[in-house]
């Protein structure tokens, strides 16, 4: 799994951002007798990334994309 990383170029921040996607997605809805809705065995269809604003200094157009970076499971996971 990779996750990609951004990097506000007005600021310098690395760590918070507001990211809106559009995501299609796939999942089993399991409904409690009591009305409890649990989703199960979700899939991602297709995912897109819409905005990213920097949280520090609300600059979008200053966010520059650094690549996506490997995402390691810690061991036993």
């Amino acid at each position: 799994m990779t996750v990609t990383r951004y990097r506000c170029a007005a600021c310098g921040n690395l760590t918070r951002f507001d990211v809106v996607t559009d995501r299609r997605t796939r999942a089993y809805h399991h409904y409690s007798v009591g009305g409890e809705l649990h989703v199960e065995d979700e899939q991602v269809l297709s995912e897109s990334v819409v905005e990213v604003t920097c949280r520090w200094c609300g600059h979008g157009r200053a966010v520059e994309v650094l690549g996506p970076q490997p995402q390691f499971a810690p061991p036993g996971a």
